[in-house]
């Protein structure tokens, strides 16, 4: 209270800087990231050749993990982040009017990814690395990179609709909405 009174803050910010990062742009030369994260999913998906609606049957992924801090939120992480990619790739289509108005404003007109997105069935795989010696316990970052793990339900869904329609020419255009599937299984 006494803090408090004398207007004293006890909060405190810091920003960390990882030891060993340089670049020169100049020469394009240096070390700019502590670490890389690699990965690699397999999927497989149903099509529904009348209504062009798709189902992910599973995903399995091997991902380098380095050493884990704690290996369920480490997997949480990926499975999220593996259904946010879906939804991008699948279903989050963002349409302007001509006027450059925003027309998919509302959970009406903008899908997102919810429990029917998630594919049936997920397989986790960590990579044994030794991890990072500039990263906290050799661990690596989890969040963002399993992003990336969508683009393959994408294929996969795309694989289906040339299997079904082997003359289908199918740009490459995300995301691939059930109503672009059904165009493509029956495109001339």
């Amino acid at each position: 209270m006494s803090c408090y009174l004398n207007r004293e803050s006890l909060s405190e910010s810091a920003h960390y800087a990882t030891p060993g990062l340089h670049f020169d742009a100049t020469k394009e030369k240096g070390n700019p990231f502590a670490y890389h994260v690699y990965g690699t999913s397999i999927h497989s998906v149903t099509v529904d050749c009348i209504r062009g609606t798709y189902e992910t049957d599973s995903v399995k992924i091997v991902h380098d993990f380095g050493k884990s801090m704690n290996t369920i939120i480490d997997r949480g992480q990926i499975e999220g982040g593996l259904v946010q990619g879906i939804g991008w790739m699948t279903l989050e289509e963002i349409i302007y009017n001509k006027e450059g108005k925003l027309l998919t404003n509302a959970l009406s007109t903008y899908k997102v990814p919810d429990i029917y997105s998630v594919p049936k069935e997920i397989t986790i795989q960590a990579l044994d690395t030794p991890g990072s010696e500039n990263a906290i316990l050799n661990s690596k970052a989890v969040g963002e990179p399993p992003l990336m793990y969508g683009i393959g339900t994408y294929f996969a869904i795309r694989n289906a609709v040339k299997s079904f329609n082997p003359k289908v020419k199918l740009a490459l255009n995300a995301p691939f909405t059930p109503e672009k599937v059904l165009m493509g299984l029956y495109e001339k």
